[in-house]
């Protein structure tokens, strides 16, 4: 509203108040304005109107680190945005903090909505203070070509370290005191308390004097409450989703390579959430505070960095690097179909029912024309490749098929079919300069070349 329109209605509201010695509330009623709003025009009588949006901060990402944390998102599609700002952290990609990372994700339409419970992790539980103190040990079932094998593997409920693991076609109370044995060879000294459910091996009486002999306790949690070992049933959990179903074992020797390899990277590489985001190894090694004050160090320079970087350039110049308008993914998923997707590429179904299509594989390219490794939902809008394990929707088929990242995918995509690039109506509070909308549809960003020959 202009100021002078401002100014004249307040000058209304306090003259008849006046003259009829009505309250000012109720006239703010009856012309249907806002108490608030009312006594802010008060405070901004006689101003003219002002500039009241976010105000850019020097220390804000800069436009190239956007790009390089949405790249290394899509690069690591598995990895929640949590466990994705320490990985860039220690690998010097981008120094930002979670909440920084899940917002420019939520602006790219990366993120999956997931509403869960409350998580009630911890309570009722005292947790270890130090290494070796308890050893969370468990039995699963692995479905190796067909057949049921046994999978029994010891954690250290300190640091999550994997101690030691085997599979077995066997699980006796005499296996698990073998596989009890070697982790304590691989670190004598140590004397545990063993945590474990009421399975039949734990409660056996060789398995108790054992325990006895070796010098440790144990603790069986309680019946029919798997929660109580959580530790090691959440490494089951992931173990068996991350690794055996994905890479599909054909037998017990390959078994073993696979879920070695897994192990030794989950223990040395990937971050876990629950000893904040470090590998179990460091922290086994009491390596944790080191980590957690270096990557303090590095979001106080890179803020530092940016916000010189900013006071460096003149008032009003133009940023050095390329702007690019903020595209809403989650429109372009919704109204772009995988049939139009599947029309730009080379694929034709070999088998056909309904909405369901196989045929080969346009990603990976299948050698046999009969393949039928990818299957494609029409009606869903969604795919998956048996083989690659490629899978996503429209435009991660389009992403994956010209090997270029989402950005540039979705207007090479919008471009071929003929249709407008959705933008954000809404802005990003000041973190990223907006081009014009109506240019935008119209032509192509610079940097982004014409549509790339599609690759098998």
């Amino acid at each position: 509203m202009p100021h002078d329109t401002r100014d004249h209605l307040v000058d209304f509201v306090n003259a008849w108040a006046e003259k009829s010695e009505i309250p000012v509330c109720r006239f703010l009623g009856w012309i249907g304005l806002g108490t608030s709003k009312f006594h802010d025009w008060k405070k901004r009588y006689g101003k003219v109107n002002e500039h009241n949006a976010w105000i850019p901060r020097d220390h804000w990402l800069t436009a190239d680190e956007k790009r390089r944390i949405i790249d290394f998102a899509v690069a690591n599609p598995l990895e929640g945005y949590r466990r994705l700002t320490f990985m860039m952290l220690d690998r010097d990609i981008v120094a930002c903090s979670p909440t920084s990372v899940w917002r420019i994700l939520h602006d790219a339409g990366l993120l999956a909505n997931v509403n869960r419970k409350p998580s009630k992790k911890g309570t009722g539980f005292v947790q270890p203070l130090q290494p070796h103190e308890h050893w969370h040990v468990d039995v699963s079932y692995l479905n190796i070509a067909g057949t049921f094998y046994f999978l029994c593997s010891v954690l250290d409920g300190y640091s999550r370290f994997i101690v030691h693991w085997d599979i077995r076609k066997t699980m006796a109370e005499g296996e698990i005191e073998t596989i009890l044995q070697r982790a304590r060879e691989c670190h004598p000294g140590v004397t545990p308390r063993i945590i474990s459910d009421n399975g039949p091996q734990f409660i056996a009486k060789d398995f108790k004097e054992f325990i006895r002999i070796c010098g440790m306790t144990h603790v069986k949690t309680s019946p029919y409450y798997p929660q109580s070992n959580g530790k090691i049933e959440r490494f089951h959990r992931t173990l068996k989703g991350d690794c055996v179903r994905s890479q599909t074992p054909l037998s017990l020797e390959d078994a073993h390579r696979i879920v070695g390899n897994y192990v030794e990277r989950y223990n040395t590489v990937r971050l876990h959430s629950a000893i904040g985001y470090i590998t179990p190894q460091d922290k086994l090694a009491g390596r944790a505070q080191d980590i957690f004050d270096a990557r303090d160090r590095k979001l106080a320079e890179a803020r530092e960095r940016r916000k010189q970087v900013r006071q460096a350039q003149p008032e009003g110049a133009e940023p050095a690097e390329p702007t690019r308008p903020p595209i809403d993914f989650a429109a372009i998923k919704a109204v772009i179909t995988l049939a139009e997707v599947l029309a730009l590429l080379p694929f034709t179904p070999t088998t056909s029912r309904g909405s369901q299509q196989r045929g080969p594989c346009p990603l990976h390219g299948s050698t046999r024309p009969g393949s039928r490794s990818f299957a494609a939902s029409l009606s869903d809008h969604c795919f998956h490749c048996f083989k690659c394990h490629a899978h996503g929707n429209a435009l991660d088929l389009w992403v994956a098929a010209t090997h270029q990242d989402i950005y540039t995918a979705a207007i090479d995509l919008c471009r071929r079919l003929g249709r407008p690039v959705p933008l954000h109506n809404h802005g990003n509070r000041g973190e990223e300069p907006v081009a014009s909308a109506d240019v935008f549809t119209t032509t192509v960003p610079q940097g982004v070349t014409d549509s790339p020959s599609l690759t098998r």
